[in-house]
């Protein structure tokens, strides 16, 4: 609600010969808001899809009963994950 207050207040300044600038600003700034805000909930609405998505992929997975692989397996050691030899 706010941004569409900043476009509205500052279109109205630009009437006003002294704000004209600074309405501008106000309105521009509103308006940036608004495409901000809209990027964010996109970007975290394509998030929970996605995720939803691999839930779904996985439970299809692993519907014939079989567990979900251990964490825990030594098979499944981090590749990258230093080790220091003692000499």
């Amino acid at each position: 609600m706010v941004p569409i207050i900043l476009m509205i207040i500052g279109y109205l300044m630009t009437f006003v010969p002294l704000l004209m600038f600074w309405g501008a600003i106000v309105s521009l700034t509103g308006a940036l808001v608004t495409f901000l805000v809209g990027t964010v909930y996109a970007d975290l609405w394509a998030a929970h899809r996605r995720t939803q998505q691999m839930i779904k992929d996985r439970d299809e997975r692993f519907a014939d009963g079989e567990e979900l692989p251990d964490i825990e397996d030594p098979a499944s050691e981090d590749p990258f994950e230093e080790t220091y030899d003692d000499e």
